[in-house]
Parts: C-alpha cells; structure tokens; sequence
C-alpha cells in the first residue's frame, strides 16, 4: 500500500515532544536501549527532521550533529519498508553537503548495514556494542577531495604524497614548510614544483619559505625545489633551522594561515591533517615564524649548482 508522506526539517525546541515519541517507542521500547543512553544531551544543538504523513502525523526521524555524525534513524513500524527512512537519510546527506562537511558517518546496527551500504556508506572497523545492540561504524565521502578553508575537522592521512600535492595546489598565497629533509619522494617530483611554480607566480604577494633542519641529503642528492628557488628567489625562500633538530618533533605544510598538514618525524607513518582550522594553524604559524626567525642562510644550499 502506498504512502504519501514529506520530510522536514524541525526544531528541537518545538518538535521535542514528537521527536522524543518517536525514538521512544522504536529505541526504548522496542529495541531496549536504556533511556540514559538514548538522551544523550546531544539533541539541542543538532539538527533534526521528521518524516509526517498527508495528516501531518509522525512516522519518523532522524538527527546529525555539527561534525557530520548522522544518528537517531528511527521510522515507526507501520511506515516501514516505505522508503521512509531512506528519504530521511537523504535530507541528512544533502545537510551536510550544504555545511561543507567532507566525509558524513554513522554507527549502525549491523543487520541494517545493508540499507547504508546501498546508499554509499562504506564500513570501517570491526563491529562493536553499544546498549547491548552490535553496531557497525560506517562513513560517507561526500566531496571528491578535501578543499582548502571549506572542510574542517582533523583527519588520519594514508597517502601523504597525494594529500601534501593537493593542499599545496590549493594555496592561494601563503605557503610554509617545515620538514627534516624535503623528503624526496614527496617534495622532489615534476607535480610538485609545478605547483610551487604556478604559487610563486600567482600573486606579487605570493609568500613561500621552505625551513630545513637537515641540508645535507639536500645538498647531496640535488633537488628540484632548490633548483626552482634559485630562480625564483624574490618567492622563495629557503632556510636552514638553528636549533637542534630533535627538538623539532613533526613536520609542517602549512597553507594560507587556515589548512595545515603535520607528520610525526619519530614515526614518519603517522599524518594527520585539517584544511580549515584558523586557530590551530595560527598557532603553527607562530611556532614556524620563531623558528624562521632564528634560522640561517646555509652556504651550501645558495651554492649548490643544480
């Protein structure tokens, strides 16, 4: 039997009463979750719809809060199987495509796994319990790459090649790295300083400083970002730090003030990164000034001919 009904978003505030009945009677009663489980605190600052039918009468509803995390997915049994639950979850996504959110995710039963993964949702992990009910941690990739001063939150990186091309490409005008040795693999290749190229022209404020602590493969090896940096000098600059280099404990790329990339130099497989975080990249901004302050022109580099 088919089953006219709409979507909409709705206010905790006002629509408390409805939104609390619904999850009452699908997750407390039905499912046993305890009540301090299922109100969490959570759901005045989240945003919320409802699913009603042509009498305006509640079939179900579903939350997301502020960092993507969509949750509360319950359709009453009567209006289930109807494609209810499906449209609520669209809303969601849609939401949080408006809000620049770049990856939505969800903590699902596991005999539902199968209706997310229809809609995209890819599982991560093992499965786990909560309230007694085991679960499935599932993610949504809702842009094709992260982009500079839109996608906030911190995020691990897998692929820090692909990952330090793609912020570097985005930079605007303000560029600053610090890195033990400008890792050949990631920093020496034809992408790269094409991007670096295509920075340092792009502006008369174009701001690119390369801070260094160990020159020495540098200057060993050759690479294609010294070679770029002599020629276009009035851009780039390029600095050896003064400090001793165990006191520095990760390297930088940090983009236009806002989105920054940081790796562990102890255990070089660890990245993590964040494409709009103001205040945390401020601060790395300060600590890279110090030590651009205090850092030295080396010989060795201005001289290498390459």
């Amino acid at each position: 039997m088919r089953m006219n009904y709409s979507v909409k978003p709705v206010n905790w505030h006002t629509g408390h009463l409805q939104l609390s009945e619904i999850r009452t009677q699908v997750f407390v009663e039905e499912q046993s979750v305890p009540a301090d489980v299922e109100w969490d605190g959570k759901d005045d600052s989240a945003f919320h719809w409802i699913a009603v039918d042509d009498s305006n009468t509640p079939l179900g509803t579903a939350r997301m809060l502020a960092d993507g995390h969509i949750g509360r997915m319950a359709v009453l049994k009567h209006a289930r199987n109807r494609g209810v639950g499906r449209a609520l979850l669209q809303k969601a996504i849609e939401h949080a495509r408006t809000l620049d959110i770049y990856e939505a995710y969800l903590y699902a039963q596991t005999h539902a796994a199968n209706f997310y993964l229809k809609e995209g949702f890819v599982i991560h992990g093992d499965e786990f319990m909560e309230a007694n009910i085991p679960h499935l941690t599932m993610r949504l990739t809702l842009f094709k790459q992260r982009l500079l001063g839109r996608h906030s939150g911190n995020f691990p990186i897998l692929d820090y090649k692909l990952c330090a091309e793609q912020l570097v490409s985005q930079t605007q005008q303000k560029l600053l790295i610090l890195s033990a040795d400008l890792d050949q693999q990631v920093f020496n290749t034809a992408t790269m300083v094409d991007y670096f190229s295509v920075l340092a022209r792009k502006s008369r404020y174009t701001d690119i400083r390369l801070l260094v602590t160990n020159t020495s493969s540098i200057v060993n090896r050759g690479h294609r970002l010294l070679d770029l940096q002599r020629r276009l000098s009035s851009k780039i600059s390029i600095r050896k730090a003064s400090c001793e280099p165990h006191l520095i404990k990760q390297n930088l790329i940090i983009a236009d003030n806002i989105g920054f990339i940081c790796q562990s130099v102890s255990e070089y497989e660890k990245v993590w990164g964040n494409y709009k975080n103001l205040p945390v990249a401020e601060t790395y901004v300060s600590e890279f000034n110090e030590l651009w302050g205090q850092a030295s022109e080396d010989r060795n580099l201005s001289l290498l001919g390459i």
